[in-house]
C-alpha cells in the first residue's frame, strides 16, 4: 500500500501535541484515538488511498509523543519555542501498489529527526524545521518554511495557512526517481535534483470538556518541476485530508 506525505501530517502532529499539552492536568497525560488520512500522491494509476492509524498520546513536561512523532522542548518563551523533533515519514511505495511500480524496488519510510523553531506574532505564526534521515533510507534531508494565521473560538481554533519545503536530492530522488537497472521501453531512467513543494491548508483543533480532542485538516501541495516531471507521477501535487479523534485521560 502506498503511503501518505509526511511533511504537512508531521505538522498537523506538531499543533495536536500543542492543543493537548495545554489541556494537561497532572505531570503526565495519556491520549487515545483514532484518525484517518485520505491522500493522493499522484502516482500514475494509483488514485486516492485512504489509511485508518491509531492517535497515541503521551505528555510529560517538555516531552511529547503523539502517533508517530515526538518532541522536546529545548528552549521555550512567550512568543518563541524551540524543540528537537523526531518523526516518521510514511512516504513510500511497493511494487504491488500499481502497474507502474512493477520491476522496482519498494521504497521504504525512514525516521527522520532535526529541529523547530516556533515564533508567534501578533499578525501570524511562524514555523521553521530542519529534519534529516537517520535510518539511511532515503539518507537526504528536508527544509521547511509556514505562515499561519489562527482564528480563535470557544473551543478550538482554525489556522489556515502556507509552506514551502524543500527537499533535498536524495530525499526527492529516492520517492520519486527511476534508477538505471529500473528503467523500461516505458518507464525511463529519470534522477532528481533537490526540489521546493509549496503547500496551502486549513488545519483546525477542537477540545470539548478538556477530554475530547477532534482533529480536521485539509491541504494541497504543489510539486516543484523535479517531481512533476517524474515519469511515477501524472499529477501536479498532492491533495490531503485528515480527520481524527482523541480521548484524552
Amino acid at each position: 500500500m502506498t503511503f501518505m506525505k509526511s511533511a504537512y501530517a508531521a505538522c498537523l502532529l506538531a499543533c495536536s501535541t500543542h492543543t493537548l499539552a495545554q489541556q494537561e492536568s497532572s505531570d503526565v497525560t495519556w491520549s487515545l484515538g483514532i484518525g484517518a488520512i485520505s491522500s493522493d500522491q499522484g502516482y500514475v494509476d494509483v488514485g486516492t488511498e485512504t489509511n485508518i492509524v491509531p492517535i497515541v498520546g503521551i505528555q510529560y513536561g517538555n516531552f511529547s509523543l503523539l502517533g508517530p512523532r515526538a518532541s522536546y522542548k529545548i528552549f521555550t518563551s512567550d512568543q518563541f519555542e524551540i524543540s528537537a523533533i523526531g518523526n516518521l515519514r510514511f512516504d513510500g511505495y511497493e511494487a504491488a501498489d500499481g502497474d507502474i511500480f512493477t520491476g522496482m524496488e519498494d521504497r521504504d519510510m525512514s525516521f527522520d529527526a532535526g529541529i523547530e523553531a516556533e515564533i508567534d506574532t501578533s499578525f501570524g505564526e511562524f514555523g521553521l524545521g530542519l529534519v534529516h534521515d537517520v535510518t539511511s533510507t532515503h539518507k537526504g534531508f528536508e527544509l521547511s518554511a509556514s505562515y499561519g494565521v489562527p482564528f480563535m473560538f470557544e473551543n478550538g481554533r482554525v489556522m489556515p495557512y502556507v509552506a514551502a519545503n524543500y527537499q533535498s536530492e536524495d530525499l526527492a530522488d529516492y520517492y520519486f526517481g527511476v534508477q538505471q537497472n529500473e528503467a523500461t521501453s516505458s518507464r525511463a531512467f529519470y534522477q532528481l535534483d533537490a526540489t521546493t513543494n509549496i503547500e496551502i491548508g486549513i488545519g483546525s483543533d477542537w477540545m470539548f470538556n478538556n477530554k475530547h480532542y477532534i482533529k480536521a485538516d485539509i491541504s494541497y501541495a504543489s510539486y516543484g518541476s523535479d517531481i512533476k516531471d517524474s515519469p511515477l507521477v501524472d499529477k501536479s501535487g498532492e491533495a490531503q485530508i485528515l480527520v481524527g479523534y482523541a480521548y484524552v485521560f
